[in-house]
């Protein structure tokens, strides 16, 4: 019984580092996305979070705005590419913790569920680093390697979605923070949204300067980035009760 206890608490230790590490990284997404937009040169207009996209602020060169047909040149490129980088990264550390901390809880009705979401979580990591490392500017697209940066959106949406959608599905999974009806509901909400952003980012008509490309494809990376907070909160309110659960010693 002490043995179990001891593994537990070294269980909710570990899930804490992922709480941890899921909410520096939106932090971390969030300084980065505003240094590259403080960085963003356009000339005389502002910009427009409805239009432009997270794919134009990383591009690494001075281009002709596709929608707007003027030159932009985002000077902190870097910036944008390497909160993809992290992005991806950390999801995929925090998913494998959590995975590795619930191995004892498994149970037949979760298996198939772990299997699945270890691999979404493969290939949403998967998906950044094509979106960080092939940009998605007019230089690609004339080498004809541009669908690359595109599909690495689409992994990072599907995969990313889905995994939000199935961590509703069946409770503690990847934890007992999992269990709880408002993360489920929620979660559920997030990946049904991010799904419908892409379906919405992929059903643009031709691109014109006032097509809401940024607002669509923020739409499908957010409710991910809004999961990983989710996910973050429900560790540390789980851990906290289970904490104050324990019976003191005398």
């Amino acid at each position: 019984m002490a043995s179990k206890a001891q593994a537990q608490n070294s269980g909710s230790m570990l899930a804490m580092i992922s709480a941890v590490l899921y909410i520096a990284s939106i932090a971390g997404w969030g300084f980065l996305e505003y240094y590259a937009i403080s960085g963003f040169d356009h000339g005389e207009r502002g910009y427009d979070w409805f239009i432009e996209s997270l794919s134009d602020l990383g591009v690494d060169y001075r281009q002709v705005h596709p929608l707007k047909h003027y030159n932009v040149t985002s000077h902190r490129f870097a910036a944008m590419n390497y909160a993809f980088f992290q992005a991806g990264a950390i999801f995929a550390i925090g998913q494998l913790v959590l995975l590795y901390t619930s191995r004892q809880r498994i149970t037949q009705e979760t298996t198939t569920l772990r299997t699945i979401r270890f691999l979404l979580t493969v290939l949403f990591a998967g998906g950044m680093v094509l979106l960080g490392s092939i940009h998605g500017g007019p230089r690609e697209k004339f080498w004809k390697i541009i669908g690359w940066h595109w599909n690495g959106l689409t992994l990072v949406a599907i995969a990313g979605n889905l995994n939000s959608i199935l961590s509703a599905v069946v409770g503690n999974q990847f934890g007992r923070h999992e269990s709880n009806s408002a993360f489920r509901a929620l979660s559920l909400v997030l990946g049904l949204g991010g799904l419908y952003s892409f379906y919405q980012f992929l059903s643009l008509p031709e691109w014109d300067w006032k097509t809401p490309v940024g607002l669509w494809q923020r739409g499908s990376i957010y409710p991910v980035l809004a999961w990983e907070l989710l996910s973050a909160i429900s560790i540390l309110v789980s851990t906290g009760a289970g904490s104050s659960a324990k019976p003191k010693r005398a």
